[in-house]
């Protein structure tokens, strides 16, 4: 529990109880550059920041402030806190937790607005803890291809631009023709 009291409190505005867009952050990297192809070692930090700047590109000022990224971490990167701010972004890791599973189904049961919550992760524990709160839910390749595609998968219809809906297709209204029968017969039932 730790890392979400910190989260709160380095990261007050981000309205952390009615997120937007909760991101299971290595899960959405996977596969990721093999750490002997990289001679100096920071590949992982070089994933994690090309992630975190797909969505500074992709996503909305509002968007990015209701998004958080976890990832697992023993210790956050050298230099960094465990929770801080990318253009909005916000970044957690999940140091107090035993993996990042453990600080995202935390902060999907502390979720204020599950409905608007549209969790990426393909890991089903995670995936099943969104399903029993309300929250939409996407697997992370899925979900990062429309990103790039320029489509931000959101929960709530409200949010999106127009065409995009909850992760779960829902039905569309009927476009029905309307005779002018039906309509002066509505005239009249209404007294026009």
């Amino acid at each position: 529990m730790g890392d979400l009291r910190e989260f709160v409190a380095l990261a007050p505005g981000v309205g952390l109880l009615s997120l937007l867009l909760l991101i299971d952050g290595y899960n959405v990297l996977a596969p990721v550059a093999a750490p002997n192809r990289d001679p100096d070692g920071r590949w992982l930090q070089r994933e994690r920041m090309n992630l975190i700047r797909r969505l500074v590109d992709h996503l909305t000022d509002l968007q990015r402030k209701n998004t958080c990224v976890v990832f697992d971490a023993a210790k956050p990167p050298e230099g960094r806190p465990s929770s801080f701010l990318v253009e909005g972004v916000s970044v957690c890791f999940a140091v107090e937790h035993p993996e990042a599973d453990d600080l995202l189904e935390e902060m999907i049961a502390s979720n204020s607005a599950p409905r608007n919550l549209m969790v990426v992760s393909s890991d089903h524990r995670v995936q099943a803890a969104a399903k029993r709160r309300g929250c939409g839910f996407r697997d992370s390749q899925a979900w990062l291809d429309d990103l790039l595609d320029g489509k931000v998968a959101l929960a709530c219809k409200s949010n999106q631009p127009t065409g995009q809906g909850r992760a779960v297709e829902e039905a569309e209204k009927p476009n029905r023709v309307v005779s002018e029968e039906q309509v002066e017969g509505w005239l009249k039932e209404f007294g026009f």
